[in-house]
């Protein structure tokens, strides 16, 4: 009887004991849930899969090629849905996303793509005279949601897609806008991107 019920204990501890990004990856078809990543020497790369939550900590590393779509909690299920900086690193290329929130001295993350709609940042930029945590790659002629940059910002990724990001502002820190760093590549590095994203869709 106790052979039994320990073999029950295992069979129910599997799943949760050996989560399905373990392995470094979610791709087309997988969608997890309530994700926790810590590793910088391998990140987690989310390429055609999706999540609930994504929990980046202790100096780990995300990078997010593409996920499912669209962007729902309901099945079906798709996109990751919350991305959580602790003291993480974000690499975002492309997929749909509802927040992105940065937290945390060392989060930083850097923006190239994609459709998310909403930015919070949980830092201090101008109290600290740091430098802005946020970068964000895109064309020339980008500007503030309604000329304000508390509402958020609007413009085209370097690819040409466009994309408007909400600001959601939390009144312990300094506003979003404070944390963003906007990118503007010189005209041959876009050539190059563009060069590049046709490499790789190739080899697709």
């Amino acid at each position: 009887m106790k052979r039994i019920v320990l073999c029950l204990s295992l069979t129910l501890c599997l799943p949760t004991a050996f989560a399905g990004y373990s392995d470094g990856f979610i791709t087309a078809g997988e969608y997890e849930f309530g994700v926790i990543w810590r590793s910088c020497q391998i990140p987690l790369i989310v390429d055609g899969g999706g999540a609930d939550e994504i929990s980046v900590r202790d100096n780990g590393c995300l990078i997010v090629k593409s996920t499912s779509k669209p962007l729902s909690l309901y099945h079906p299920v798709g996109g990751v849905y919350d991305i959580l900086l602790f003291d993480g690193h974000l690499l975002y290329l492309d997929g749909v996303t509802e927040l992105i929130r940065i937290a945390g001295n060392n989060a930083t993350a850097v923006l190239k793509g994609g459709s998310i709609n909403l930015i919070n940042s949980m830092q201090f930029t101008e109290k600290t005279n740091s430098a802005p945590h946020i970068d964000l790659y895109c064309q020339p002629g980008w500007s503030w949601l309604d000329g304000d940059p508390m509402k958020g910002i609007q413009g085209n990724w370097i690819n040409g897609s466009p994309f408007e990001i909400e600001f959601s502002n939390d009144p312990t820190y300094d506003p979003v806008y404070t944390n963003i760093n906007v990118i503007i590549p010189e005209p041959a590095a876009v050539v190059l991107f563009g060069i590049g994203s046709i490499l790789l869709r190739r080899k697709k």
